[in-house]
């Protein structure tokens, strides 16, 4: 019997500057590709985000995610689960990476999250997002927060918990 290594889970971690081309194309940084768990075969889904980005995550989160959404077998039926549908649902897309690990945003996210030519790659350790570089830069000189900011922050909440 041949047993397959397994691969270690790796998260998404750090931002990566990247283009869009004239094909509308962009390649997914090689440590994102790596983060990505082999069962998923390279295939993402993007939706929108909750402010100015495009939410990139792998399948299998992804089904994850939806199936706690709708955990009773008439989930769908509520206006609730509507809602939230026709707003993410209706304009993600799932894609898959070709040989190169390039990929096809549609347009109507890109219009969304105004998103132009240079874009971000930003880690959000179990996915990562799509930025409009301008923007991404924008919203972190916003945020003015350091370092030990954030870290105090988390020790006062796990504190709390």
């Amino acid at each position: 019997m041949e047993v397959k290594p397994t691969r270690p889970k790796v998260p998404f971690l750090g931002h990566y500057p990247g283009l869009i081309d004239d094909k509308g194309r962009i390649s997914i940084p090689a440590d994102f590709r790596h983060a990505m768990p082999a069962e998923n075969e390279g295939t993402i889904v993007l939706f929108p985000g909750a402010s100015a980005f495009i939410n990139v995550f792998p399948l299998d989160l992804f089904n994850s995610v939806w199936e706690k959404t709708d955990s009773s077998v008439l989930g769908f039926a509520s206006l609730d689960s509507l809602t939230r549908d026709t707003t993410l649902l209706v304009d993600a897309a799932w894609r898959q990476l070709d040989s190169q690990g390039r990929i096809t945003v549609p347009q109507n996210l890109l219009g969304q999250a105004k998103i132009g030519r240079e874009i971000v790659f930003m880690g959000r350790w179990n996915h990562f997002v799509i930025w409009d570089a301008a923007a991404f830069k924008a919203y972190r000189a916003e945020q003015k927060l350091t370092a030990g900011d954030v870290w105090q922050k988390l020790a006062e909440q796990s504190r709390k918990d």
